[in-house]
């Protein structure tokens, strides 16, 4: 599924967040969206699903205008996973990864094997009865990137998915969603797993876009420093791209 951000305009307290920005997310590649704190990322994406209504531009969903599906319709099409992994209600892992069958338009499987695949790929399958209340921030937050692959979606968007996670649950999450042959669309802040990973970054910097492209083309020298105001620059370590930080 190719996801099209067109023009996006969002004011939020009188003040414009983000200034008309267009980006592409192809179809099976991750596209990473980077950018300093403030810059509009977790409120673009959240145009997506109609979070944040923009006053100008449209997000086109394999050029379908997603303005015109209801909330369910665009849950069967996009999973998503905000910052905010917080749950009200004494659920089980269980029940919450269940929730995305509302969603789902796939039905060849029982309720019980789509949640079990689901926990098994994530590698939270031991956590299937425990309350969501009782785990960690990393654990909760992969319980909720379990609910959207349940979901069963072509594309999934995360905002910072890699927040609460150690390193090694880190790399094992930016793996899977590299394999999964899915649209990814993810908010980074470590630019050094953004360049790894992604096979394209959006650089926005005050509401627009300042950069896009191959991470090479993106992290120079000279828009890390414009854009971050440090000294740092991706490069090519053997065939795989890197980030480093200069003192």
């Amino acid at each position: 599924m190719k996801l099209e951000y067109n023009g996006i305009r969002v004011r939020l307290s009188g003040r414009e967040v983000l200034r008309g920005v267009s980006l592409t997310a192809e179809s099976g590649q991750m596209t990473g969206i980077i950018g300093p704190n403030g810059c509009g990322k977790s409120t673009l994406v959240k145009t997506t699903f109609g979070i944040c209504t923009p006053s100008a531009g449209n997000v086109l969903a394999d050029s379908c205008d997603l303005s015109q599906y209801s909330p369910r319709e665009r849950a069967a099409l996009i999973g998503y996973v905000g910052q905010d992994t917080g749950c009200a209600f004494d659920f089980s892992v269980s029940d919450v990864v269940g929730m995305a069958l509302h969603a789902r338009r796939d039905r060849s499987l029982s309720a019980r094997e789509v949640v079990g695949q689901a926990l098994a790929e994530l590698q939270i399958a031991h956590l299937r009865d425990r309350s969501i209340l009782s785990l960690s921030g990393g654990e909760r937050k992969l319980v909720f990137i379990a609910r959207a692959v349940a979901q069963g979606a072509d594309a999934l968007i995360l905002d910072e998915p890699t927040n609460h996670l150690d390193i090694r649950h880190q790399l094992f999450l930016l793996d899977y969603l590299k394999g999964s042959g899915k649209t990814v669309l993810i908010v980074l802040h470590d630019l050094r797993l953004a360049a790894h990973y992604c096979d394209q970054l959006i650089l926005l910097s005050d509401g627009m876009v300042a950069a896009k492209g191959k991470p090479l083309e993106v992290l120079s020298a000279r828009l890390v420093r414009q854009v971050f105001g440090i000294r740092g620059e991706a490069y090519d370590a053997g065939g795989q791209v890197d980030f480093s930080l200069f003192r």
